[in-house]
């Protein structure tokens, strides 16, 4: 009879392995859930010892006797310091202290507008205890606030006030502004920091009446605004130590804001161009709707003198080569009311159109209708090849907007010029030298690296200027020098340097809001000379070759601009001029 082998009870490898495999994950799982409580748990003793300690340097101040509840170096003195480390079931915790006068509104607010009913806006002190700790990289902190009352009365105790006013580029008050006022030449130094509030304002109420007061103003990613104490550096600065009197108001205004960078490019040279469409006739336009061109423009259709509600022209591929990167498109529209247009940018496929997204070039999608459109976020190498779309539209079919002129410019090649020195200065002044020179608040110095490009970080918003020392004429700036460099926002700056010319003339040409106008018409002439250019897409034109006379006469055009004629021009030395056109 047969019978069938018997097999060995026990587990395979495979099931070991799951089995192994089921307990690491449990058990990682528990080891995850243990450590995570343990935290709690740490991090919930480590926030009981903070308020021990807090309550505990708490009830001392409130111990105190009034008049020496105070911090060292702070405003009221006394002998708490204002910051401590304390060390308590091995964790380490950083005690910070505020004692600050309080001016309460019940009788009345002392500022520069309004007044305390008695005179004295020191009416009690208030504590305020912080605790920080760091356990296992988790950070806390908590705050205990007491206010001290005198048992009398208030009193002047001999003091003033202090307000700081705190604003922003656009001189809006600033909020949470770290505000430090020092002043080594009292009996007790004095070295306190607070924050501005809702309203820019910092108020050190019972300062010591005393001269040499300083105060710095700053916050993390901020400038620095502040007093300068007279030294060999700025022997006559513009904003000096100032003095406390007793029961009065020392009131000073100080502006801070965000830091950015800046880059500078600088070239040797440049080569822009441009696509010129101006509607002489249809042979620009590769397909439309709805739209022909009559009269040397582009328009909707009519049918008895009613034009249709909209239309669409697009204009022909443009594919330049070479293509180093996209710049601008100028419009030159007429709009009536109840009419508008819209430019577009597509890439095309034989007779179809495909809009480019928002996500490389922002506000296609809406459509762009001002004047001059920046395309220069638009990749060449992703969009070696473009079209523009003009969408025009009416709600009153008895009249139709129309287009002049269509002009897209791009940059074709340019080269970088390496190794240059720079230097430049901010317009803000702090103080002057014994020659009654300017000392500037933020100065700029180094070269450009081997592209010809070069970085300054961390820089104050200010208006600045540069210089290149050396051989070179600025032959073209975008945007136009000096720099306006705003708070929070970082400026990419190029400059095109030429060989250097005793006399010359850079001419930029905006419209009536400042923005830059490529493709306008400059003539520079005087007797027996004339030299006609086009602005580049910066806007600017650079005329060199030229000899120093005063009745030299400018004149600008550009189709959809009314024109402007500059006479007589005093042209001596590396002139600068910047002219404004008028939409028509």
């Amino acid at each position: 009879m047969f019978k069938r082998p018997s097999r060995a009870s026990g587990f395979t490898l495979i099931e070991t392995i799951v089995v192994i495999a089921i307990v690491v994950v449990v058990f990682a799982a528990l080891l995850i859930s243990v450590k995570y409580t343990l935290g709690i748990i740490i991090n919930s003793k480590a926030k009981t010892s903070a308020l021990s300690i807090a309550s505990d340097r708490l009830e001392y101040i409130r111990s105190l006797p009034y008049d020496e509840v105070g911090t060292v170096a702070g405003i009221p003195a006394g002998a708490i310091p204002q910051t401590s480390t304390r060390t308590l079931n091995n964790v380490t915790f950083t005690e910070r202290v505020l004692i600050e006068y309080v001016d309460d509104p019940a009788d009345g607010l002392l500022t520069a507008t309004t007044t305390d009913s008695n005179g004295i806006p020191a009416d009690y002190k208030r504590a305020k205890v912080e605790v920080s700790w760091t356990v296992n990289g988790a950070s806390g902190d908590l705050a205990l606030v007491s206010n001290i009352v005198p048992r009398s009365i208030e009193t002047t105790d001999g003091g003033g006030t202090v307000r700081i006013n705190v604003i922003d580029q656009d001189s809006q008050p600033l909020a949470g502004a770290a505000v430090t006022l020092i002043n080594n030449t009292t009996t007790t130094t004095i070295n306190v920091t607070k924050f501005s509030d809702a309203s820019g304002v910092v108020l050190f109420s019972g300062a010591p009446a005393a001269s040499n007061y300083e105060v710095e103003v700053t916050g993390t990613g901020y400038s620095t605004d502040q007093t300068y104490q007279v030294s060999g550096a700025n022997p006559s600065p513009i904003t000096g130590p100032f003095a406390v009197l007793e029961a009065d108001i020392s009131t000073l205004t100080f502006q801070i804001d965000q830091l950015s960078d800046i880059a500078l490019k600088t070239y040797s040279a440049i080569t822009d161009s441009a696509f010129n469409e101006w509607f002489d006739d249809a042979t620009g336009i590769a397909t439309s709707t709805n739209t022909n061109v009559s009269g040397g423009v582009l328009r909707l259709n009519d049918t008895a003198g009613v034009y249709a509600p909209s239309g669409v022209a697009y204009l022909n591929v443009r594919t330049p080569a070479p293509l180093e990167q996209w710049e601008t498109i100028t419009v030159a529209p007429s709009v009536p009311s109840g009419t508008s247009y819209a430019v577009r940018v597509y890439t095309a496929s034989s007779t179809t159109y495909t809009l480019i997204p928002d996500s490389d070039l922002p506000g296609n999608a809406a459509g762009f209708t001002n004047r001059i459109v920046d395309i220069s976020s638009l990749d060449s190498t992703t969009y070696p090849s473009i079209v523009v779309g003009v969408h025009l539209a009416t709600t009153n079919t008895a009249v139709t907007p129309s287009i002049d002129a269509v002009e897209l410019f791009y940059r074709e090649s340019s080269t970088a010029r390496s190794g240059v020195s720079i230097s430049a200065h901010g317009n803000k002044v702090i103080g002057y030298d014994l020659s009654v020179q300017p000392i500037y608040k933020t100065v700029l110095t180094g070269s450009t690296n081997g592209t010809g490009n070069i970085s300054f970080s961390d820089v104050e918003f200010d208006s600045y200027t540069f210089g290149f020392p050396g051989s070179f004429t600025v032959a073209r700036a975008c945007p136009v020098l000096p720099l306006q460099h705003r708070a929070g926002i970082d400026s990419d700056a190029e400059v095109v340097l030429g060989a250097h010319h005793d006399d010359s003339l850079l001419v930029t040409i905006t419209n009536a809001g400042g923005t830059l106008i490529p493709g306008a018409t400059v003539t520079l002439s005087r007797s027996g000379f004339s030299d006609t250019k086009q602005t580049n897409t910066c806007g600017q034109v650079f005329f060199s070759g030229v000899v120093a006379e005063s009745d030299y006469q400018l004149d600008v055009s550009k189709s959809g601009y009314s024109s402007n004629v500059v006479t007589p021009y005093d042209l001596s030395g590396e002139s600068t001029v910047m002219i404004s056109v008028n939409e028509s």
